[in-house]
């Protein structure tokens, strides 16, 4: 790809906030070719050209205008009636997800160093800016100033292809926008969940979009039961504050309005410890990758995420390297924790699968792709010579197992086979009913399965609550109980399901049977159940259920509830599969769902 900037231009007037609209024009230069009748020009930009209210199409009667030099004639029109636009032919120069428009030389023709100037609307006033504030936003070019190729969409295909096939793309990349927040209307608060009577509360300052903005002028007032302060104004848009907090559980206030997380507060520490996390986002290749886990750390406040790419993205060399260097550089104990992970559309049916790998030492890039484009020989071309082919799903299980990793499946997932993590929930529209009872199956069949949730992001933003391209909900978040934020820790807690998922509070569950934490596996003549439940609300309703009905349900209608319960061992004949777990409503409409707990009757 060439840097293009002095072949392409994007002028805007300014200044460049969040979603609002601005003149913009997109001047292209000529190459040494120059243009003649019939060449085409594609034009990207990135599927978060987006915003609640406003549509990223351009306007059908002078959303694109055209003008060229004189004696020349051109037209313009988006491409795939303004759907996103999938290619793989400009991975990974380009992002795999965008908006697109053609543009064609209808008449005449150019000498090299000639100007084609191509003004957007999408609104009105002016084209839409993105919702997120990107220090980088561009637009690329194609160019094809002789008409020699053709940009097509095979039937029954995701993706668009160049013909011919062998062709050598000119691609060109626009110098960078720089589009900044708007002003801050929230101050968001997380707090690590546990405490012994101190915590450090992160105050982060927000747009209406969830970027982080220049904080509101004016002192800040921060609370707990325990400990009032007022803090000078700030500087920055995050910034923490450590104070004492109240047990058995508290909550920091900033300007008495913002509420955090709560925090379960006990003299001992407690053993093991909960850790918040994004298991399932996606970073493609929109942004820089180590972005993704910038915003996973300093933003959404994790404490470990995955961040991942589709395999045949991943199986590209330079990406491969990408991701190996960056997963190395935010494995940081005690502090924030990746995990390396690949997402694969695996044969026969294309069902989506994840795999989480412990360690990047001697780990191959892994394809296992039943999508035609993936095997493209232009895309082929490009993988590293270290790929490992997997040719369905029982192929790709053998080889996960072998890197000693964890396999986790979505809702994309038509059928459980042999998954370590089930994902109940995310922001991808979906029947939550469905999604259980075909987890429900899966453990009814035999398999062990922790419970989880995330978000199927789009835009690279893991735990994102607002609304994007696609997925429209907001995301849900995992919580484990491990012994200490390590890649081993995690991946052993993982493994022995001590997790939960919710729809994105970070309530606190804690469900144990005969004492034993969810995942394991109790062996007694009677049973014993315990939850604990800490919300970010009221709780409303916790249900116990067995085998996936429901066998007692509570009411308890205030924010920290512990419901008991007592069940004889199975009778004479038990099933060969017994498994019991919580379901948490609160009422805000938060809800969470424990791993079982499997039984069986003492000999």
């Amino acid at each position: 790809m060439t840097n293009g900037h002095h072949r392409l231009r994007a002028i805007t007037n300014g200044p460049l906030t969040v979603a609002t609209a601005v003149e913009l024009a997109l001047r292209y230069t000529t190459g040494r070719l120059g243009f003649r009748a019939g060449g085409n020009l594609w034009l990207f930009y990135d599927i978060r050209q987006y915003t609640e209210q406003r549509t990223q199409h351009l306007l059908p009667d002078d959303g694109i205008v055209v003008t060229g030099p004189a004696g020349t004639d051109w037209t313009g029109a988006m491409l795939a009636d303004g759907r996103v636009v999938r290619t793989l032919d400009t991975i990974p120069q380009l992002p795999e997800f965008l908006y697109g428009l053609h543009v064609t030389c209808t008449g005449g023709e150019t000498g090299p160093g000639e100007t084609v100037t191509i003004r957007l609307r999408s609104q009105p006033e002016g084209f839409a800016l993105p919702q997120n504030a990107i220090d980088a936003f561009h637009f690329w070019l194609v160019e094809d100033p002789t008409g020699a190729l053709r940009f097509e969409h095979a039937p029954g295909e995701k993706y668009h292809y160049y013909q011919p096939r062998d062709a050598q793309l000119s691609v060109l990349q626009s110098n960078p926008l720089t589009i900044t927040a708007g002003a801050a209307t929230n101050i968001r608060v997380y707090c690590p969940p546990l405490s012994t009577g101190r915590t450090t509360a992160r105050l982060r300052a927000e747009d209406a979009y969830g970027n982080p903005a220049r904080p509101p002028d004016g002192p800040l007032t921060v609370a707990s039961s325990a400990e009032h302060r007022t803090l000078p104004p700030p500087h920055d848009s995050a910034q923490d504050v450590e104070l004492a907090v109240g047990g058995p559980f508290d909550t920091v206030t900033v300007n008495g309005r913002s509420r955090s997380n709560p925090v379960r507060v006990s003299n001992t520490p407690a053993q093991p410890q909960l850790f918040w996390g994004e298991l399932h986002g996606m970073a493609f290749n929109q942004r820089p990758y180590r972005e993704y886990f910038e915003w996973a750390k300093e933003v959404a406040c994790l404490d470990f995420a995955a961040g991942e790419y589709f395999s045949y993205n991943a199986c590209v060399q330079e990406t491969w390297d990408t991701l190996i260097e960056v997963w190395e550089a935010f494995e940081q104990p005690g502090t924030f924790i990746s995990l390396p992970a690949v997402e694969y559309g695996t044969p026969p049916d294309t069902s989506h699968r994840i795999a989480f790998y412990p360690s990047t030492r001697g780990l191959p890039p892994i394809l296992c792709e039943e999508r035609q484009a993936a095997h493209d020989p232009n895309l082929t071309a490009r993988y590293s010579p270290e790929t490992i082919v997997c040719a369905d799903y029982r192929a790709l299980y053998a080889l996960v197992r072998r890197h000693n990793g964890l396999l986790h499946g979505h809702f994309h997932t038509q059928f459980y086979a042999g998954e370590d993590l089930a994902e109940i929930y995310q922001k991808q529209p979906s029947d939550l009913a469905a999604e259980e009872r075909k987890i429900n199956r899966a453990l009814q069949s035999g398999l062990k399965l922790g419970i989880v949730s995330g978000s199927d992001t789009h835009d690279s933003r893991p735990t994102n609550p607002f609304p994007e391209p696609g997925p429209v909900r907001p995301a849900g978040i995992t919580g484990v109980w491990a012994d200490r934020l390590d890649r081993p820790s995690l991946f052993a807690a993982l493994r022995q399901r001590r997790c939960y998922a919710t729809t994105g509070g970070r309530m606190i569950v804690d469900f144990r049977v005969n004492g034993q934490l969810m995942g394991a596996s109790v062996r007694a003549n009677r049973y014993r159940l315990r939850v604990e439940a800490l919300g970010t609300t009221d709780i409303s309703r916790i249900e116990l259920l067995e085998n996936g009905v429901v066998r007692r349900a509570f009411a308890p209608r205030r924010q920290h509830a512990i419901v008991e319960d007592e069940w004889p061992a199975p009778a004479d004949h038990p099933p060969a599969i017994h498994y019991c777990y919580a379901r948490i409503f609160q009422s805000d409409g938060e809800r969470a769902w424990t791993s079982p707990i499997w039984l069986a009757a003492s000999p």
